[in-house]
């Protein structure tokens, strides 16, 4: 195939029209917009549906063209449920290492200055409510008076520190630099804790850009989450903190045992100023900032997980 494949689609859902993505992309397809009354080549031409579209039969008109279909399921792609749904799922288990760090180069956050000059504890950034983020927030309201917080869907805005007003477009990734300088460490509090149905053979651990933020910004992090994020973390290349602190809270199946070894940790730290003031803090930040950012790493995997896989399928 000697010209660019076409990639179909219409409602401004899919990663194909995500505006920090659409450069990348027009490397290897011409993404378009559908025009029903447009006759295409069936060989080199495929339709895309968002998969919340695609699982609630919204993308009817996708669906209506006699062409090959696609559904976009780079969002929550530890999930394979639906690996067998239309005729490829594009799927990129990577995908939230991949899009954060292009997401976050784009809006200019690896210019930021991250000289630390701590004057608080830690960084706990919780939105949506959820009864283990209540059980959390409870358990650290003791010591959460002088640190930088918010619980939003609990009615606790952003404490002791800016934030931008809420709106569904720029809010979720907005960043301030001075919450992670202003403070010793984060507390991310991840998406899901506890795996709530039966996991597939072919699923994987639920990390979201929860845990990567302090990767972004030079930050230590304790993670509240499914047992085995920090393994994950370590598996994509990052350093994690068990040279200064107990890290086998991550090894804990049972979820309760799991909470009280994340609250001994943050706890710990809160008590013991010295905790990530060594050297070797300083330099697996560097490390996990720059490999965060790292372009080569990033493109590498945007390549093989993302574009490989289509242009095999389209050829195909």
């Amino acid at each position: 195939m000697n010209s660019k494949p076409t990639v179909l689609v219409s409602k401004n859902k899919t990663v194909f029209q995500s505006w920090f993505l659409e450069e990348i992309w027009e490397q290897y397809f011409n993404v378009e917009i559908i025009d029903p009354n447009k006759t295409y080549d069936k060989h080199s031409t495929v339709t895309v549906s968002d998969s919340v579209d695609y699982m609630s039969g919204e993308d009817k008109l996708e669906r209506s063209l006699g062409l090959r279909h696609i559904v976009d399921h780079c969002w929550d792609s530890w999930n394979s449920a639906n690996d067998d749904a239309a005729d490829f799922v594009l799927r990129p288990r990577d995908f939230i290492r991949i899009n954060e760090s292009i997401w976050y180069k784009n809006l200019g956050y690896d210019k930021f200055n991250l000289t630390r000059n701590p004057t608080r504890d830690f960084l706990l950034l919780m939105n949506r409510k959820e009864l283990d983020r209540t059980k959390l927030y409870n358990r650290l309201n003791p010591v959460l008076q002088d640190n930088i917080y918010s619980y939003v869907g609990h009615g606790v805005p952003l404490q002791n520190a800016q934030d931008q007003e809420y709106n569904n477009i720029t809010w979720q990734r907005y960043i301030d630099p001075n919450w992670y300088t202003d403070t010793r460490f984060s507390v991310a509090v991840e998406s899901v804790i506890v795996y709530s149905s039966k996991r597939l053979e072919h699923d994987d651990i639920n990390v979201s850009e929860k845990t990567l933020k302090p990767c972004a910004f030079k930050h230590p992090s304790i993670v509240w989450g499914e047992a085995g994020v920090l393994a994950w973390q370590k598996r994509q290349g990052f350093e994690t903190f068990d040279h200064c602190i107990d890290e086998s809270y991550d090894t804990i199946l049972d979820v309760n045992l799991r909470f009280e070894g994340v609250i001994e940790q943050i706890l710990s730290c809160v008590a013991d100023k010295t905790v990530f003031a060594d050297p070797i803090t300083q330099q697996k930040l560097e490390h996990n900032y720059n490999h965060f950012y790292n372009e080569d790493v990033v493109m590498k995997l945007f390549k093989e997980q993302m574009v490989d896989p289509l242009l095999e399928f389209i050829e195909s």
